[in-house]
């Protein structure tokens, strides 16, 4: 029981609330009006007042008073159980360690004990105050360089949750950040039953049955972590295959503007061929066709597969090549009908390793300039061949490439290689590079699953 009198509600219980509740809406990235704010701290000071004054161990009651505080904040401002949960650790858990760090060196140096502060109103204050201050700076802080930790007011967050997907994503996302900010909470809470257990101000008897309640807590939030931990994974994984699409989309679009291009540079050139043979000028209009025959004869050679997504994809990366003149050659050696990959995985792996052998080639000053593929069949596997001309590929570069985001070269997202690798693990393949002559050789093996049947 730790019975606080009307003074020292007013001056440490309520600023405390204020102060958590303005901390917590700030890392969250919320604003909160002062009508709520004083609303939820009248509210909070008040439980309080009553569960101290209960028979509640020393420890636990901490727990209760947060559970009650996360119940009031829910109810005041009418936010989701999750938000207001995540938005009340945030507070408690920059408070609690604060209050941890603080203390004790305090009661040190002032010499006086906690029964001492726990007995008079102004020990209490006194002792109050360089938290509260700290708090109040860092708030200040906060909000003068618009630091948060989470971003719930964001106008994605907002248009996220007016769809299915976007509303259980939300949830899992914060079901995380409970589950990692409730054990920071209850480390800080344990510190304090432990400073407080060796200062005697408290019966024996409270953090015993703080240990054994904390022993049940611990279990729990044990089996809680395992379940998020599979929740981290399938959200990571889902993350990485919209990245994968997101990057498919890309060489689509690519294609797309390209064949685009194409057809706006077609309809002038018939334009022209027209007009020359409308004022009986056919030699003229057949040098011309030949030239501009010439001209799409290099490109339209390296479509000759029997995979027409493949060749659709194989155009535009030769038009690619050609206006950074680079030369670019195609040898496919089997029918590509039936490889594994869908028209997705087979566009975005081919696409990732010929952009990154263009862009190599582009940058190498050594001499020609070319990029080839090569496609074969071997005993049970396709094998998908690029090289290009360039510099090696440096050693710590080597290690890290197939790490997602990881970039050698600024305004790259450091995904094409991370994409590749995934869609080679997918069907049990693998990835070699070597550096021969002044060649980059990426060799990719995708096993043929189709190969053992007659």
């Amino acid at each position: 029981m730790d019975k606080m009198s009307l003074f020292s509600l007013l001056l440490v219980s309520l600023p405390e609330a204020l102060l958590v509740t303005a901390l917590g809406f700030q890392l969250a990235g919320l604003k909160i009006t002062p009508r709520y704010l004083i609303g939820i701290g009248a509210a909070q000071t008040v439980s309080s007042y009553f569960v101290r004054l209960s028979s509640i161990p020393f420890g636990l009651h901490t727990l209760v008073q947060v559970a009650v505080y996360i119940l009031l904040l829910e109810i005041i401002t009418g936010l989701s159980w999750r938000r207001v949960t995540v938005i009340a650790l945030l507070g408690l858990v920059v408070y609690g360690t604060l209050e941890a760090a603080i203390l004790p060196p305090l009661l040190s140096i002032t010499g006086y004990t906690l029964e001492e502060v726990i007995a008079t109103d102004y020990m209490r204050i006194a002792v109050f105050l360089p938290e509260a201050v700290l708090i109040l700076l860092f708030i200040i802080s906060c909000r003068r360089y618009n630091f948060h930790l989470l971003n719930f007011a964001s106008g994605l967050n907002q248009l996220a949750l007016r769809n299915d997907i976007g509303k259980r994503t939300e949830k899992a996302y914060l079901n995380l950040y409970i589950l990692l900010l409730l054990p920071l909470l209850l480390l800080a809470v344990l510190n304090m039953v432990l400073f407080v257990s060796q200062t005697g101000a408290f019966p024996k008897l409270y953090p015993d049955m703080f240990a054994a309640s904390f022993s049940l807590i611990l279990v729990t939030v044990a089996v809680l972590s395992m379940g998020a931990l599979r929740k981290i994974s399938a959200l990571t994984e889902k993350e990485f295959e919209a990245r994968k699409a997101e990057e498919t989309i890309a060489q689509l679009d690519k294609l797309i503007r390209t064949i685009r291009k194409q057809r706006h540079d077609f309809n002038h050139h018939l334009q022209t061929v027209y007009g020359l043979l409308e004022v009986g000028s056919c030699d003229e209009a057949r040098r011309y066709v030949k030239e501009m025959f010439l001209d799409i004869s290099n490109p339209a050679e390296v479509v000759k597969t029997d995979n027409p997504g493949i060749s659709a994809m194989l155009f535009a990366k030769a038009g690619l090549a050609e206006a950074r003149g680079i030369n670019f050659s195609v040898q496919v050696d089997c029918s590509l009908q039936n490889i594994p990959l869908t028209p997705m995985e087979a566009s975005s792996l081919l696409g990732n390793l010929l952009d990154n052998a263009i862009k190599a080639a582009g940058a190498f000053s050594g001499g020609q300039r070319h990029v080839r593929l090569e496609i074969t069949r071997e005993p049970g596997e396709y094998v998908f061949t690029v090289a290009n001309t360039g510099d090696p590929i440096p050693p710590e570069t080597l290690d890290r490439m197939y790490e997602p985001y990881f970039s050698t070269k600024k305004n790259n997202r450091g995904l094409g290689l991370a994409i590749v690798k995934e869609i080679t693990d997918k069907y049990s393949g693998r990835v070699t590079v070597e550096h021969a002559g002044n060649e980059t050789i990426f060799s990719v093996h995708i096993l043929d699953k189709g190969a053992g049947r007659s």
